[in-house]
């Protein structure tokens, strides 16, 4: 997305910035997977699922951010500990209305496949494409170069499960990056013609 279309986005709706919104997120994960430790059952009324968001359950369009991918207390853990660094440091980077946006665009292209395709999606491709944008933003500045090798396996991950995955897995994984798509597309379109000449 070119920069001068987000700073005009920003200037007209940077009040709708949700401040320490990485925050809000892995505490709610964190709560949900404590919540799922006592009673198991409790996260599948917060999962994408069209047939409960036609039947008026709205809240599932971002309730199912809040599900952590597993509920061990170790995994959890670490889980909470990884995302919300990832997230905060994308906030740094991107100030609290571009990273609010990032996440409502992923939110809203996730909740509209799981509608038009009419299957219950989970938040992980979402979660992946925060640490794709982490580890193209932060790859240049601060991280040793291991950082794009972790990047390489997940894009290889990516485009696998899109060819060879179920159908859930494909429109999950192709959702859950349209907000990397929007952000990052058109440097990597720029890139990729700059290398063929």
């Amino acid at each position: 997305m070119p920069r001068n279309w987000l700073d005009r986005l920003e200037s007209r709706l940077g009040f709708l910035a949700l401040p320490g919104l990485s925050a809000f997120l892995a505490g709610m994960n964190a709560a949900v997977g404590l919540l799922a430790l006592f009673k198991p059952e409790f996260p599948a009324g917060l999962t994408l699922d069209p047939a409960a968001l036609l039947a008026g359950e709205v809240w599932r369009t971002v309730s199912f951010l809040f599900i952590p991918p597993q509920t061990a207390p170790l995994w959890l853990a670490f889980w909470v500990i990884l995302i919300y660094a990832l997230m905060r440091a994308l906030e740094r980077a991107w100030g609290e209305f571009r990273f609010t946006f990032f996440f409502l665009v992923g939110a809203a292209a996730m909740s509209a496949a799981a509608l038009l395709w009419g299957g219950t999606l989970s938040s992980g491709p979402l979660q992946l494409s925060v640490f794709l944008a982490f580890a193209r933003l932060m790859l240049f500045f601060v991280l040793p170069v291991k950082v794009r090798w972790l990047a390489a396996l997940v894009w290889v991950w990516a485009g696998w499960t899109v060819l060879f995955g179920g159908a859930a897995a494909r429109v999950g994984t192709l959702a859950g990056l349209a907000n990397y798509a929007l952000f990052f597309g058109a440097d990597h379109w720029t890139e990729w013609k700059r290398r063929r000449r």
